[in-house]
C-alpha cells in the first residue's frame, strides 16, 4: 500500500496545500513549527478519524479559517487491488463545527473507520509511544486492542460483547448486599461470572499468542541489525503477560471455588469485578530485566520502534496493508544507532514516513539513497 497524494485544506497550519509522494520512504524535514507533525497527523486522522495529539476535533481546524466547511483532507491511496490498474482509492474527510464529520471512500459515504481498514491502515510512532514501555497498564492494553483491530476489525465486536458482560456483572455486584438476600442471586452471579471468565480466557489466549509472535519478530530484528555492537551483544526482549486473579490452566469450577474463597468479599466491597482483561497487563523484559526500570531512554525508544515495526510486519503477514509514520522519534539517538535503524527501514517492504527537524543527518542520508521522497517544510 502506498500513499500517493495528500491534499489539506485548513488543517492545522495548512490553509490549502497538496503533497505528492513518489517514494517508498518519505522524509519530511524542516524547522520546528513548520507543520511536520501536522502532516503526519493528517495521515493518521484519515485512517482512524481521530488525531494522535488531541481528542478535540476543533483543535485541528486552522485558526484563520471562517468557511462553513473548514477542514478537509483527501488521500489518494494505492493498494494491491488498484496498483495493477494504475488507479487509487480516494479517501476524503471533512469536518466543521456546525455539521460534524463527513467521510467518503471513492465518493461513497462511510460511517466508521472500520470500513477503511481494508484500504488504509496506519501505524504511528510518536514520542508519546514511550508509554508502551514506561506507561500505565491501560496504555499497554490499548496497544493490544488496536493491534487486534488492525488485523481483524471484527475484534471490536468481541470487545464490545466483553464490555457488555462486564457491565452486566458489575451492575449485579453493585447491589450485592441487597441482592444476596434473594434466592437466585448466587445463580445469577455464577452465570455472569462464567460468561466473563469464558470471554476473558478467549481474549487472554489471543493476547498471549500475539505477544509471542511479536517477540519473535522483534528478536529477529535485534539479531539481524543490533547485535553487531560490542556493547549490545545478544540483545533480547520478552513479553510477560500478567492476568489478574485468573490462572490460565484452571477450569471454571476450580476458578469458581477460588473466587468464592478469595475474591467475592472484595468484589462486594468494591462493587465491581476484580478479574478480566480490563485489568490485565504485560511487562517488557530487556536482557531479562524490566525495561521500564532498567533500560535507558534510548533503549526504550529502540524497543518501541522495533515493536511497531514487528506489529506492521504481523499485520501484513495476516493479509493487511499499511503505512508507518515516525514522528521525530530518532533524532535523540546516537548516530551509529540511528544509522542502523535507517538501514533497517530501507529494507522494509512497506511505505514509511519520517519527520525530523534536522535536514542532514546520517540516518536521513541513508534513507534518501534508495527510493526516496524528500519534502522540506
Amino acid at each position: 500500500m502506498f500513499i500517493k497524494k495528500l491534499k489539506l485544506k485548513n488543517f492545522r497550519c495548512f490553509t490549502d496545500c497538496q503533497f505528492e509522494f513518489d517514494g517508498r520512504f518519505v522524509v519530511i524535514h524542516g524547522k520546528n513549527g513548520t507543520g511536520k507533525t501536522s502532516l503526519l497527523e493528517a495521515l493518521h486522522y484519515s485512517c482512524y478519524l481521530r488525531s494522535f495529539r488531541t481528542n478535540t476535533q476543533n483543535d485541528l481546524i486552522n485558526l484563520n479559517t471562517q468557511e462553513r466547511h473548514p477542514l478537509f483532507v483527501q488521500l489518494n491511496v494505492q493498494t494491491p487491488d488498484t496498483r495493477d490498474m494504475g488507479a487509487t482509492d480516494v479517501i476524503q474527510v471533512g469536518y466543521c463545527q456546525q455539521e460534524g464529520k463527513l467521510v467518503k471512500l471513492n465518493k461513497k459515504p462511510i460511517r466508521s473507520y472500520k470500513e477503511l481498514i481494508s484500504h488504509y491502515r496506519i501505524i504511528s510512532v510518536t514520542a508519546d509511544d514511550i508509554c508502551l514501555v514506561a506507561g500505565s497498564p491501560g496504555q499497554r492494553r490499548d496497544f493490544l486492542n488496536y493491534a487486534f483491530m488492525l488485523e481483524n476489525p471484527d475484534f471490536l465486536h468481541n470487545l464490545k460483547q466483553y464490555k457488555q458482560v462486564l457491565q452486566q456483572r458489575n451492575s449485579l455486584l453493585k447491589d450485592a448486599l441487597m441482592q444476596n438476600k434473594k434466592q437466585n442471586f448466587q445463580d445469577q452471579l455464577y452465570i455472569w461470572t462464567k460468561k466473563l471468565w469464558e470471554q476473558t480466557n478467549i481474549i487472554q489466549e489471543q493476547r498471549r499468542a500475539y505477544l509471542d509472535l511479536l517477540g519473535k519478530r522483534v528478536n529477529i530484528l535485534l539479531k539481524q541489525y543490533f547485535n553487531t555492537f560490542d556493547e549490545d551483544k545478544e540483545l533480547e526482549i520478552a513479553f510477560a503477560y500478567r492476568s489478574y486473579n485468573i490462572e490460565p490452566k484452571d477450569t471454571f469450577e476450580k476458578f469458581w471455588a477460588k473466587y468464592q474463597n478469595k475474591h467475592y468479599e472484595r468484589e462486594e466491597k468494591l462493587e465491581r469485578s476484580v478479574f478480566g482483561i480490563h485489568l490485565d497487563d504485560f511487562s517488557i523484559l530487556f536482557q531479562s530485566k524490566r525495561a521500564r526500570v532498567f533500560a535507558s531512554r534510548g533503549q526504550q525508544k529502540l524497543i518501541v520502534l522495533l515493536i511497531k515495526i514487528a506489529q506492521m510486519q504481523q499485520t501484513i503477514e495476516s493479509g493487511g496493508v499499511g503505512v508507518m509514520l515516525i514522528d521525530d522519534f530518532l533524532t535523540d539517538l546516537d548516530d551509529q544507532r540511528a544509522t542502523t535503524i535507517a538501514q533497517l527501514l530501507v529494507n522494509l517492504d512497506f511505505q514509511v514516513f519520517i519527520t525530523s527537524p534536522i535536514a542532514q543527518t546520517s540516518f536521513l542520508n541513508e534513507i534518501t539513497q534508495k527510493n526516496k521522497c524528500l519534502i522540506e517544510l
